[in-house]
């Protein structure tokens, strides 16, 4: 009797794992149908693609930068190494930087490309609407569906941007073709694509935001490099004014300023050598300003956010509205034509949605798991009248 009982139970062990061995290999032979499902716990479909199978090796460094060192420091860091003709003195990168950031906003607006500035970038918008005279790079952030279809259909290929003085400026569109993967991985890739401009190599840093793990955790976003957000302080984005230009910013933004830079960083008016003039409404060189001798009350310190300066409201969906973009031209050579079909390769595989709408007018509008962060709190955020919005941001 006993043997009959091991007997059996010996062939229902081998039953059972020859069963979960052909299991696994008949979901491993439909992979390709499954990288189209997206789960039912998505908390909102523009910061999600199916992910695509790891690779067996960690790809190669995308981007490339010049090797410069001045002063202990390496300056290279902040040009792209296609572009780079040389160091620029900081007047001209301080130029430079406005242009590009100019020049993006308009391509966003002309394209109907949803993105929002942030990290130092977001934190200059806030002291003054303009950004750090220290801060050496720009920083923008879109929902990885953003990512997907700006790569889709303007890879690689230039825009033209005229500034105030009907002086042409061009910028290379470069998506790095790994941003489908969104696990960090060994940190060379944490970039998703960059906006270049191909006179001097200066670039702003485009990352993607997307829900890495939307059935474990739930309505939390994240870039490759670690930077984490409840999905409910990133939209409705808020439309405002950084260097007197149309662009957004995300709908909680002192809450993510002060969880990466703390609470000091929105108030204290001494930083790296310089001084926020109160009067001014600027960050000033400390010297400079002793030299306007004035009183050390002008310095600010503490609350100096000024929101009715920023014609700050909530984003609408027609403030996206879609519309037929152009096929992309063909490439000028042979390099980027490889470049491209790789990065078509990469995307193709996991489809997109054309005319998708990403910002609601309301959080009412949404489903109710949307309003319930990674805790499980309620959002408790007042229903608002887009009409009106732009009278109550400046309480």
């Amino acid at each position: 009797m006993r043997r009959r009982s091991a007997a059996l139970l010996a062939l229902s062990v081998i039953l059972f794992v020859v069963g979960i061995r052909s299991l696994s290999i008949s979901l491993d032979d439909s992979r390709d149908d499954f990288d189209g499902i997206v789960p039912m716990s998505i908390t909102h479909e523009q910061f999600y693609i199916a992910p695509p199978r790891t690779p067996s090796k960690p790809p190669p460094k995308y981007f490339s930068e010049p090797a410069i060192r001045r002063k202990k420091q390496w300056i290279g860091l902040h040009y792209d190494k296609k572009t780079f003709k040389g160091e620029l003195s900081d007047e001209d990168r301080a130029t430079g930087i406005r242009h590009m950031l100019a020049a993006w906003f308009a391509f966003n607006s002309d394209n109907n490309i949803q993105s929002w500035i942030a990290h130092g970038t977001l934190l200059g918008w806030y002291w003054n609407g303009d950004p750090l005279p220290w801060d050496v790079d720009v920083d923008v952030q879109m929902f990885v569906r953003t990512m997907q279809e700006v790569a889709h259909k303007f890879n690689y290929t230039t825009y033209t941007y005229m500034d105030d003085d009907n002086k042409p400026h061009k910028y290379l569109i470069d998506i790095n073709p790994y941003f489908i993967y969104r696990s960090r991985g060994n940190g060379m890739n944490v970039i998703d694509g960059r906006f270049i401009d191909t006179d001097n190599g200066l670039y702003i840093d485009l990352t993607a935001l997307a829900e890495a793990d939307p059935i474990r955790h739930p309505n939390i976003v994240s870039c490759k490099n670690n930077h984490k957000y409840l999905i409910d302080d990133i939209v409705p984005l808020r439309q405002t004014l950084f260097i007197n230009k149309t662009t957004y910013v995300p709908y909680e933004f002192e809450k993510i300023l002060q969880k990466e830079y703390s609470r000091r960083a929105l108030t204290n008016g001494r930083f790296q050598g310089y001084v926020f003039s109160i009067q001014d409404q600027k960050w000033l060189r400390a010297q400079d300003f002793a030299a306007l001798k004035r009183p050390q009350s002008d310095i600010a310190h503490g609350h100096v956010f000024r929101p009715d300066n920023r014609k700050m409201r909530i984003a609408t969906a027609d403030d996206f509205k879609p519309q037929d973009i152009p096929e992309s031209p063909a490439p000028d050579d042979d390099t980027t034509a490889v470049k491209i079909r790789a990065a078509e390769a990469a995307i193709g595989r996991i489809g997109m949605k054309d005319n998708i709408q990403i910002v609601k007018e309301n959080k009412s509008d949404m489903p109710p798991r949307f309003l319930v962060g990674a805790a499980g709190r309620k959002s408790g955020r007042r229903r608002r009248d887009i009409s009106s919005a732009a009278s109550a941001e400046g309480q």
